[in-house]
């Protein structure tokens, strides 16, 4: 079973990017079942986890070698999109000392069904406990760029590159001035509330969804 193993780890590698944890999480299976295959051999669940939460797999593949990667049924095709990986993480905490810009360029990419049905057009890496228990540090949030940032979700959770860095907080609108927003930490004991100027924010994009560490 080791050509088996091998081949869902490529598979891992490029529709995933790395993390053989989190594909583990994602397809619901324990943690190791993956490094335990070579030696037991997958089981029927796990098969049937894994088809499930990969429908763009071609089993015939994986178990053979046979054939391509992924299916060719244009349906799968429609539904496979990548979620580029911004190549900054976002800071849950207070404006840091990243510098200013709109969305960068992506260095990885990850490739998650339900995200691509969301509108998903980035991945960005937490960093910081602000927004927890909602979002962990180190989690994956699946971003949606906002085209036309005058009208806001308020309560809803944003990413926001500023031109004093990137961060995550809950948006709320400012009863004293609406050139103004009031962003909010889900971890409120630890980061108070503070005022950002509509000015500021470089970019915006909402948080669509998420993959825990």
């Amino acid at each position: 079973m080791e050509d088996f193993k091998n081949r869902l780890l490529e598979y891992i590698r490029v529709r995933f990017g790395k993390g053989q944890n989190k594909f583990e999480d994602f397809c619901g299976i324990n943690h190791g079942t993956i490094n335990s295959i070579k030696v037991k051999g997958p089981s029927a669940e796990i098969v049937a986890k894994i088809s499930s939460a990969c429908p763009d797999l071609d089993l015939n593949w994986l178990f053979t070698g046979k054939g391509a990667m992924l299916k060719t049924d244009s349906a799968f095709h429609q539904e496979l999109k990548t979620l580029p990986i911004l190549s900054f993480s976002a800071v849950a905490g207070s404006l840091s000392d990243n510098n200013g810009s709109d969305f960068p360029e992506p260095l990885e990419e990850i490739y998650v069904p339900d995200f691509a049905a969301r509108g998903a057009d980035y991945g960005i890496r937490v960093d910081g406990d602000s927004m927890y228990p909602k979002y962990h540090s180190g989690e994956i949030l699946a971003i949606r760029v906002i085209k036309d940032p005058s009208f806001f979700q308020w309560g809803m959770v944003y990413v926001l590159s500023t031109n004093q860095g990137c961060v995550i907080k809950r948006l709320f609108p400012d009863p004293l001035d609406p050139d103004t927003v009031i962003c909010h930490s889900d971890n409120s004991d630890n980061y108070p509330d503070y005022k950002l100027k509509k000015s500021d924010i470089l970019g915006i994009a909402i948080v669509v969804g998420h993959i825990g560490v």
